[in-house]
């Protein structure tokens, strides 16, 4: 899993206001408050006009023939809110920017902000940065966030979310659990969302082994010790949760490699280089995939980019640039120099969102695009949060070929999944979407063993949706009251929640919600025993699956678990859950549907060899 880390509008003559508000912030000052115009009141403190539908987060002046035309320069209004609890956060600094042209504004005590735009057209979230908290600040002209002004259009009730810089402790040991003082520990895959305003990323163990930092959960820690191998820790959900993290570097064997820079240059396919492109280096992960990103750079005005050094390791290469298809290089190690890549023409796509009930423009929302590479293989490609009062948007740097498209907004459940074949440059491809309203589950969370309520346990609901910027988040998410409870809303038809606590073991939960109505959910969730490290139990077959072509594929089947009751083994192929085809469902679909309560049954079609079958798998508590 992965969870979350990651506005300046004046004239272009006042760019050089924004280069010293950027540089303020990375001295450690922040910005000058906005101006009483663009400081504005909350919404729901403005009697002139009315507040916006429960349901909707936009509000639109009503049609000319019952007022006057608004002639009104565009507004966007909202809060800034904290991943933790949904608190207010107040003095956030939001920076929009449009070309060379910037401004920011401030959140006032309630955490709410009013943006006007200084002239029409599309702006960028640039920034977001609040004291305590992690900052939301991708490369300059590269935030996945825009926001399209109109006169006489405005939007209300956005809300932008910031996780808390939650101060961590790391440990660095040896094989036997011994501390490890005087270990270089470097964080790395920050930098997406902390580029303009970077966080910390090296640090030294202490006599105790130890050192401070805080990171963005996803983030990977990596540390190293003459004399030792090097050692690798990811900040989890566990070590958000908990407060720390322990590397162990692993025994001296014949050296890696040093960490070395990787450089190169990005051009036009068929032109001249391409200046402001970004550049990603990710490692190339099992199966085709690829990890975290572990560094970023913009290329120059000769198209030229440098990344910072690289731990050894084969990396993916990728460069995007607006209006470009993405190009990649493959299996790219630390020292190369020449890395060539050329960006063609991208495919384009558009489409608008509505209110299935009502037929009105939804805003915001999020745009995700993933590569279809197989009926049940999807590989995120892009991600766009669109505050659009007309509720469309339009992607012109995609790479051309079949896509899925899902799109996602506060208050309803994400669509379906979108099938959209993108073409080569010159056409487009149309994927529009119609909103339900989501359903509601309101939960309890408490310990297995006493019964007490857990105040603070994280709730979430699992899905394969990234790459999202952490300000938009794309599924529910909540944080349990001092009674232990919790209310997630804007959900379909069935979900996995996984809720994790504190000192506890977390547990992932298969939960059908009421279409329209609300459903409850009570979570135990089991104590760990001193110096036990935190682990994830589940409610299923008891099975490892993996996507394979047409079917999910079995790779282990658990001990005492259903799965093994009933015989299923490692190479069975699952074509279908309870009469729908597994390619029907989509992997994320069908996974959550073989998930479900205790004690509960499912049937699978399972293919076996040159036989075909349906069997019905007991579902059991697995402890992790």
């Amino acid at each position: 899993m992965r969870h979350r880390r990651w506005l300046a509008a004046a004239a272009l003559a006042l760019a050089a206001a924004l280069v010293a508000i950027l540089l303020a912030t990375r001295a450690g000052r922040a910005p000058a408050p906005p101006s009483p115009a663009n400081a504005g009141a909350p919404a729901a403190t403005r009697p002139d006009r009315p507040a916006p539908p429960s349901r909707l987060p936009i509000w639109l002046p009503p049609p000319a023939g019952e007022r006057a035309p608004d002639t009104a320069p565009a507004s966007f209004e909202g809060r800034v809110v904290s991943t933790a609890d949904g608190g207010p956060v107040p003095g956030a600094d939001l920076t929009f920017a449009r070309g060379g042209a910037a401004a920011s504004v401030r959140t006032d005590p309630d955490g709410a902000f009013r943006f006007v735009p200084p002239a029409d057209g599309r702006w960028l979230l640039a920034a977001v940065t609040a004291s305590g908290f992690l900052p939301f600040a991708p490369e300059w002209g590269h935030s996945p966030v825009q926001l399209d002004a109109r006169a006489g259009q405005h939007v209300r009730g956005i809300e932008i979310h910031l996780a808390p810089a939650r101060p961590l402790t790391g440990r660095v040991v040896d094989g036997d659990g011994a501390p490890v003082a005087g270990a270089e520990i470097r964080l790395a895959g920050a930098a997406a969302e902390a580029a303009l305003v970077p966080i910390a990323d090296r640090f030294t163990s202490d006599a105790r082994g130890e050192f401070r930092f805080a990171a963005p959960e996803g983030a990977t820690l990596v540390a190293r010790k003459d004399g030792f191998a090097p050692g690798r820790a990811d900040v989890d959900w566990a070590a958000v949760l908990n407060g720390r993290v322990t590397i162990t570097l692993g025994p001296a064997r014949r050296p890696a490699g040093a960490p070395a820079p990787i450089a190169g240059r990005v051009v036009a396919k068929g032109g001249g280089p391409l200046a402001g492109a970004l550049v990603i280096a990710a490692p190339e992960a099992p199966f085709g995939g690829d990890g975290e990103p572990a560094a970023q750079a913009v290329t120059g005005a000769d198209g030229r980019f440098a990344l910072p050094e690289l731990d050894p390791g084969a990396y993916r290469i990728t460069a995007r640039a607006e209006g470009r298809a993405p190009a990649s290089a493959r299996r790219v190690r630390p020292g190369a120099q020449d890395v060539l890549l050329e960006l063609g023409d991208g495919a384009r796509l558009r489409g608008c969102v509505r209110d299935a009930a009502t037929g009105a423009p939804v805003a915001p929302f999020t745009v995700v695009v993933l590569a279809r590479q197989g009926p049940l293989r999807l590989v995120p490609q892009r991600s766009r949060s669109v505050v659009d009062p007309a509720g469309c948007y339009a992607l012109d740097d995609l790479a051309p070929g079949p896509a899925t498209i899902v799109i996602s907004a506060p208050g309803y459940a994400p669509s379906p999944e979108l099938a959209v074949e993108l073409p080569a440059a010159g056409g487009e491809a149309v994927a529009d979407a119609a909103l339900e309203t989501g359903g509601r589950i309101d939960g309890r969370v408490r310990d297995e063993q006493s019964g007490a309520p857990l105040p603070g346990a994280r709730v979430t609901v699992e899905g394969a949706l990234s790459g999202a910027a952490s300000t938009f988040p794309l599924l529910a998410e909540g944080t349990s009251d001092a009674d232990g409870r919790f209310t997630l809303a804007g959900l379909p038809a069935r979900i996995s929640l996984f809720v994790a606590a504190a000192g506890h073991h977390a547990r992932v939960v298969g939960v059908d919600v009421p279409r329209g109505g609300a459903g409850a959910v009570d979570v135990a969730l089991r104590p760990t025993a001193a110096g036990e490290e935190p682990r994830v139990d589940l409610a299923g077959i008891g099975a490892v699956l993996a996507a394979r072509d047409d079917a999910l594929a079995v790779a282990q089947a658990i001990p005492g678990s259903g799965a093994a009751e009933v015989g299923l083994a490692r190479g069975d192929l699952i074509l279908g859950v309870d009469g729908r085809p597994v390619t029907e469902l989509g992997f994320s679909g069908a996974v959550d549907a073989i998930r479900g309560a205790e004690g509960t049954s499912v049937v699978l079609t399972i293919r076996r060899g040159d036989q075909t079958f349906d069997v019905a798998v007991p579902r059991r508590l697995v402890r992790g």
